[in-house]
């Protein structure tokens, strides 16, 4: 739903998602509306003037159009609002995609490279194929890959140089990001945990709409074999969840000190969350079949090598903190 206009008389507009709509199809009385979610993506807050007289220093944030309601929960509600117990917060959580951990990047440099994302190889000759032609910042959607070929990282916590390496912890719990959700393509992509051999280790959505995106939902109690290791954090009573690569605190450093973390702008600053950790599978569309490739995307030429690709998007969003990462990605398969 949306507010339409901020003056005079407020209009609402409301409208079902295509889930909604279709719960609300059945109608059996199951239809039931018992929470809801607000956000702010309209609000570009750096329109705050404080210089400005009293009373108007928020004028031109007042002023900002704002979105009419549309259906696609995709598109939706991309920064969520929250609420914290502790009013005196400095820092607020995020989740950042970890590119230290085996895996670079692509810059641009090749032709159209997914910037801020990966080249990701659909099949065992294409996958080759890159390694040969060492093109950098690929994932392997291969299950007899090495897990830091094929593996994804994402790690949560509060991003900033001004606070000296620890754990979130249990006294900041609201801040530890401890549930995840993970959308792909169900046409293109499956999700898995990191185990190199065959595909017994797909995840099962827990949903597919009629856009073919599938929602996975991963939580920290429940699906230890997607969190990296943290024994000394006291998130859940100091257990090893053992998924490489760990995301602990060495303390026999000075100052204490963590590898290849995301988090906090060097080795030793930053508050660490969690680490979700996952693969990605071709599905058997993506890997044998021909038509999907010509009906959703193009050609190109890398290394003087010809490939087949197909752009596509991995969307995180972390339940706890509402924190959402977009992560593009290039899915090639050798001609």
């Amino acid at each position: 739903m949306a507010f339409l206009d901020n003056s005079g008389d407020i209009i609402l507009d409301a409208v079902l998602t295509e889930v909604g709509r279709a719960k609300l199809a059945k109608g059996d009385g199951s239809f039931a509306i018992t929470k809801f979610a607000l956000s702010d993506d309209e609000i570009d807050y750096s329109l705050y003037t404080a210089t400005t007289s009293s009373g108007y220093q928020d004028l031109r944030i007042l002023q900002l159009p704002v979105f009419e309601a549309f259906t696609n929960k995709a598109a939706s509600l991309q920064s969520k609002l929250l609420t914290y117990t502790n009013s005196d917060l400095l820092y607020l959580p995020v989740i950042k995609l970890n590119t230290l951990s085996g895996a670079g990047t692509p810059t641009g440099s090749l032709p159209s490279a997914p910037i801020g994302g990966y080249y990701v190889a659909a099949d065992t000759d294409t996958a080759n194929q890159l390694a040969k032609d060492q093109i950098t910042g690929t994932r392997f959607a291969d299950a007899r890959r090495a897990a830091n070929q094929s593996r994804l990282v994402f790690d949560n916590g509060l991003n900033t140089s001004d606070l000296s390496l620890d754990y979130l912890g249990t006294t900041d719990s609201e801040l530890v990001e401890t549930r995840y959700m993970v959308e792909v393509d169900n046409r293109l992509l499956n999700i898995a945990t990191t185990t190199q051999g065959d595909n017994s280790n797909l995840a099962r959505p827990i949903s597919v709409n009629s856009d073919n995106i599938a929602t996975y939902y991963f939580t920290l109690q429940e699906d230890a074999s997607y969190f990296a290791t943290q024994t000394n954090s006291g998130i859940v009573s100091n257990e090893s969840k053992g998924v490489s690569p760990n995301f602990e605190i060495n303390y026999n450093t000075t100052p204490a000190s963590v590898e290849n973390s995301a988090i906090g702008g060097s080795t030793t600053t930053g508050r660490l969350g969690t680490r979700l950790v996952f693969a990605l599978r071709s599905t058997q569309t993506a890997e044998a079949g021909t038509t999907i490739w010509t009906d959703l995307g193009g050609n190109i030429t890398l290394s003087a090598t010809a490939y087949q690709y197909i752009n596509t998007v991995l969307r995180i969003t972390g339940v706890e903190t509402g924190y959402r990462v977009e992560v593009p990605l290039k899915l090639l398969k050798k001609t």
